[in-house]
């Protein structure tokens, strides 16, 4: 059978709807297009408004890896912070932890030493007057990077078969090696405490101490703690110029411990005439906690 031919007006009507349905289908697209390009400028409008973001080093917080950046003129110092991935590097950690608890000699224990150069001597004045005592790691506990500017640190806790955990600073080398920062793992000091009251040195000398705020009020610009050293009893008072810069540093250590109990590295003398046998100077802050940064 052969279809009936349409007629003008059937094909007139036809015509005239589908004509309709694309203005309302092209009605449609601009109606969307305007709807996103609003959406798009509030968001834009939103985020200028914003405060700006200064991410802070949580330790609960899983933070994303960032995705390599193109290198600028900033130096290298000013984009470390912490040990990145540490969870991923702690079986060559351990390994360096066990080698160091396990030297039995100065030059051993100064392979796998933060700063070793530096410590050398150090070292061999300590163990002049103790004897090495090598101990078996027997794995790591909570691993926690430090969230320095400028530096690849963490918090490595050391675990012993018979013996209470040990926690110890490392730091990731420019060579990706880690080394244990000794110092401060022993609370190395100039002078024994009991020495350094009984002789009362008027030369500066370094001492890792342990402060709080003392009962003594400030007094023409002088800020007052009171020190002691971990593991003993006696404590004496400490001043410092509270109107001088370079004890800034000092002061935010305070601050952020709460003014009690704050590891310190301290440079201390007695003053002349040695007024007091509780009372010394504080000549200048040389740590973070009582690790030396530089």
């Amino acid at each position: 059978m052969t279809p009936a031919p349409e007629t003008p007006r059937a094909s007139r009507n036809r015509r005239q709807g589908d004509t309709l349905g694309l203005l309302a289908r092209l009605a449609g697209a601009v109606a969307l297009v305007l709807l996103i390009a609003a959406l798009f400028n509030l968001s834009i409008h939103k985020l200028e408004r914003s405060p700006p973001v200064q991410p802070e080093y949580q330790p609960s917080a899983k933070i994303p890896r960032a995705e390599p950046v193109k290198a600028t003129s900033a130096s290298p110092a000013e984009v470390v912070q912490g040990i990145e991935r540490l969870e991923e590097k702690r079986s060559q950690i351990e390994t360096v932890i066990r080698a160091f608890f396990k030297a039995a000699t100065v030059e051993d224990k100064l392979a796998f030493a933060r700063a070793p150069e530096r410590v050398r001597p150090l070292l061999r004045d300590y163990y002049r007057q103790r004897p090495f005592q090598p101990r078996t790691v027997t794995g790591l506990g909570t691993c926690q990077s430090v969230g320095e500017k400028g530096y690849r640190l963490g918090y490595i806790q050391a675990l012993f078969a018979q013996e209470t955990p040990v926690s110890v600073i490392v730091e990731e080398q420019e060579d990706k090696q880690f080394r244990v920062d000794w110092e401060s793992l022993v609370r190395y000091s100039e002078m024994e405490w009991a020495d350094f009251i009984r002789q009362r040195p008027e030369t500066p000398t370094m001492m890792r101490v342990m402060a709080s705020q003392s009962v003594m009020k400030p007094a023409e610009g002088r800020e007052w703690l009171q020190i002691s050293s971990p593991g003993h009893d006696h404590a004496i008072q400490a001043y410092f110029d509270r109107n001088d810069p370079k004890f800034q540093p000092l002061v935010d250590q305070l601050q952020a411990g709460g003014w009690k109990n704050v590891p310190l590295t301290l440079r201390l003398c007695y003053s002349k005439p040695k007024l007091n046998a509780d009372t010394v100077q504080i000549v200048n802050c040389e740590g973070k906690g009582w690790l030396i940064l530089n």
